[in-house]
C-alpha cells in the first residue's frame, strides 16, 4: 500500500500530523487509524472473495448450459432413429382383441 510513498513523504506527513494534532493525541489517532485500516482490509478482502465466488458461479453456469446442450443433442441422436423405427411398424399391441358378444 505504501509503495508509492517514499520515506520523505511519510516524514512530511508525520511532522504535519504532529503539528496539527499534538503529541498527546497522536498515539490515539494512530490506534484509531489502525483499527479503521484493519476493518477496511477485512471488508475489501470479503468483497473480493464474494466477487471471485460470483465469477466462479458464472463460469459453472456457462459450463452447465453447454453440458445441457450436449445432452439434448445426444438424446436427439438416440431418439430420432427409435422414433423412425416406431413409425415403420404397425402397432398391434394397441388394438384390443375382437369381442364375440354371443360367447359371453
Amino acid at each position: 500500500m505504501f509503495d508509492s510513498f517514499g520515506f520523505q513523504e511519510m516524514l512530511v506527513i508525520a511532522v504535519v500530523a504532529l503539528v496539527v494534532f499534538g503529541p498527546e493525541r497522536l498515539p490515539e489517532l494512530a490506534r484509531e487509524a489502525a483499527v479503521w485500516l484493519r476493518k477496511f482490509r477485512a471488508s475489501a478482502s470479503s468483497s473480493l472473495e464474494d466477487l471471485r465466488r460470483a465469477a466462479d458461479m458464472e463460469d459453472l453456469e456457462e459450463e452447465l448450459r453447454s453440458l445441457r446442450q450436449e445432452l439434448r443433442g445426444a438424446r436427439d441422436d438416440v431418439t430420432r432413429p427409435l422414433r423412425s423405427l416406431g413409425e415403420e411398424r404397425p402397432r398391434t399391441s394397441d388394438r384390443s382383441p375382437p369381442i364375440d358378444m354371443e360367447a359371453t
